[in-house]
Formats: structure tokens, C-alpha cells, sequence
């Protein structure tokens, strides 16, 4: 085969696997570099209160660890909605408040008590 039609083969292979349509059966990647859309939890049409904590990001790097927590950065030791950032973990923080504590996992809300994405200790 010549070098035009290997190429022309190519890219016709490749038009054709990019047109065709993905199918039912497979879940939709969310991109990574994109926050969450939704919640869990977060205030819906019913007009349910909005969730005391939500963290939507977290970076650990080897000088440094940083949460977004209702839409902020913060870090161990900082202040949210009345509760302290105790610990960063790649997938959770955790908070306490005098004698409550709470673990909130990554893209779930929690209001301060136990519920999906949010566990009290």
C-alpha cells in the first residue's frame, strides 16, 4: 500500500470512529479539572436549606494542603461556618466544634450532622 492511500486510510478510520455515536451503556466521563454541577444535598426547587459545609476541591502538595469549603480555600487549623478544619485528606476534611465533629467527603455537602457525603463522629 502506498504511503497517500495508508494515510487516506487513516483518516478515514479516524472520521468514522469519531462520528459514531458513544453508546447508552457507557457512563459519561465528568471531566476532573471541572467542579462538581451538583451536590448532594444542596437547597433544590422544594426550598430545602442550603448545607452548612461543601467541599468541592482538595490539593495536597508536599508543602502545602488547601480544601475549597463553601466555595472558599482553607487550610488546617482555619475557621468554617463556625467549626475548625482539623485535618485535609486527598478525598475528605474533617471539622469540629466543641464537642461535634464531621467528616465531609469530597463533591457532598453536609449541614452538620449526619447524612450522604457527611458523617458525624
Amino acid at each position: 500500500m502506498s504511503s497517500a492511500a495508508h494515510i487516506a486510510l487513516c483518516v478515514l478510520l479516524a472520521a468514522a470512529a469519531a462520528a459514531s455515536p458513544a453508546r447508552a451503556d457507557e457512563p459519561r466521563l465528568r471531566d476532573p479539572m471541572q467542579p462538581f454541577k451538583a451536590v448532594a444535598g444542596a437547597a433544590g426547587p422544594g426550598g430545602a436549606a442550603a448545607p452548612r459545609f461543601r467541599l468541592t476541591a482538595v490539593l495536597i502538595s508536599p508543602t502545602r494542603r488547601v480544601a475549597i469549603v463553601n466555595g472558599a480555600p482553607r487550610q488546617e487549623g482555619e475557621r468554617v461556618a463556625g467549626a475548625t478544619l482539623t485535618r485535609i485528606e486527598p478525598q475528605a476534611v474533617h471539622l469540629e466544634q466543641g464537642a461535634e465533629s464531621w467528616t465531609i467527603h469530597l463533591g457532598h455537602a453536609g449541614d452538620g450532622g449526619p447524612s450522604e457525603g457527611a458523617s458525624a463522629k
